[in-house]
């Protein structure tokens, strides 16, 4: 163990662990198969109890990296679609960008700023907004936003996994990915039930105007 914690301080006291950092977080917004999020929580959990690397930096780092990522899946969207591809049509896909659609439709502002916090969910939201031409002026500040909110989130969760067990790194590493991973699911779980809510109201609203729409019997 104490080997082990040796090689990951000095990892995250290494001026080139930012740049690999922001190299996952760019390739997390368009692949999401790099756990970018565990990444930056973990080496906060380092940063909160070493100085290395700096937690400024590092939220610096991770909300631009962030940022590039979202935009390049946007402009991807933007030029090439999300129908091109045979494996686009594949039902993984296929129901992912109906969900990222349909959110997009309600509510373009908190489809983006909530999308950022789920993994597939950015992803699809990048490229749906492309694909539908959302203006890069809307699009654009709003993913300033939700990366930066990304950012910040994670540095919180990791600095408190990494103030509760800061003489053990490796262990503040897994207690605040641990909470990152518990956090997220609960944001996920929470946004379903607003998006379910919000469909029943919908629902509710259109089947009171059907009623009212429906002709007053004679007689």
């Amino acid at each position: 163990m104490d080997v082990l914690s040796q090689f990951i301080l000095a990892a995250a006291g290494s001026p080139w662990v930012l740049l690999a950092v922001a190299a996952l977080i760019i390739i997390d917004g368009i692949f999401p198969l790099v756990p970018s999020e565990s990444i930056v929580i973990g080496l906060a959990a380092i940063g909160v109890g070493t100085g290395h690397p700096s937690l400024l930096i590092l939220g610096i780092v991770a909300a631009a990296a962030a940022w590039v990522g979202d935009n390049l899946a946007y402009e991807i969207g933007r030029g090439i679609g999300i129908t091109r591809f045979r494996w686009m049509h594949r039902p993984w896909f296929t129901k992912a960008m109906t969900k990222a659609a349909a959110a997009l439709d309600r509510r373009v502002s908190s489809a983006v700023l909530a999308g950022r916090f789920i993994p597939g969910g950015r992803v699809a939201i990048s490229l749906v907004a492309g694909a539908t031409r959302i203006p890069r002026r809307v699009y654009r500040p709003l993913t300033v936003a939700s990366s930066t909110l990304w950012a910040i989130y994670s540095l919180v969760i990791g600095t408190i996994g990494g103030a509760w067990v800061a003489a053990h790194p490796v262990l503040g590493v897994g207690l605040a990915i641990g909470l990152g991973m518990i956090v997220g699911f609960a944001v996920d779980q929470i946004l379903a039930l607003i998006r379910r809510r919000r469909a029943a109201r919908i629902e509710r609203a259109e089947l009171t105007r059907a009623a009212d729409r429906e002709p007053t019997p004679v007689g």
